[in-house]
């Protein structure tokens, strides 16, 4: 009799939790900037903004999300494509917080022929869920570039931050 009881009782758990699982599509849209900072003699910080879209296509589970994210977009005179995986938490007060680490990025500049070595890269974003069906976000990264210029390599950062508008979707 007790292990009956049991049964029913983790099943019944398993049930209701599993009512809070799903997919999660994400897609968005926003304006951001990327600054980027070199030690290539010569060559100046820049500053550039401009249109991004992306989606994040995951898994979510109660309050927490994983998945991969990938965004591309034009600022000024860099083109950026990135693919992140990501986690996040959404909290019962109308925000959500998550990070992203970015496993691939590919940058280039209009105005050189540089070839651009992505080597590491992150971001970390907030939300505001409280619109009916979409959620406000900001979010701020760093990635790090490798360049060669007359056979020597150097390093180039760049910050970038985006402000956006994305529609949560959770099956």
């Amino acid at each position: 009799m007790r292990t009956s009881k049991l049964a029913v009782a983790l099943i019944t758990a398993l049930l209701s939790v599993q009512s809070f699982a799903g997919v999660l599509i994400e897609p968005y849209a926003g304006y951001g900037t990327i600054v980027t900072t070199t030690d290539v003699p010569s060559d100046e910080n820049e500053t550039e903004a401009g249109a991004f879209a992306g989606a994040r296509l995951g898994y979510s589970f109660l309050l927490l999300s994983a998945g991969v994210d990938f965004n591309a977009g034009s600022a000024g005179d860099y083109d950026r494509t990135n693919t992140s995986a990501f986690v996040g938490v959404d909290l019962p007060i109308l925000l959500r917080f998550y990070g992203k680490y970015i496993v691939s990025s590919d940058l280039e500049n209009s105005d050189d022929n540089f070839d651009y070595d992505f080597k590491s890269g992150y971001v970390f974003g907030i939300g505001f869920t409280g619109l009916p069906f979409v959620s406000l976000n900001l979010e701020a990264g760093q990635q790090k570039y490798e360049v060669e210029v007359g056979g020597t390599d150097y390093d180039i950062d760049a910050a970038s931050v985006l402000a956006s508008i994305s529609l949560p979707l959770n099956f």
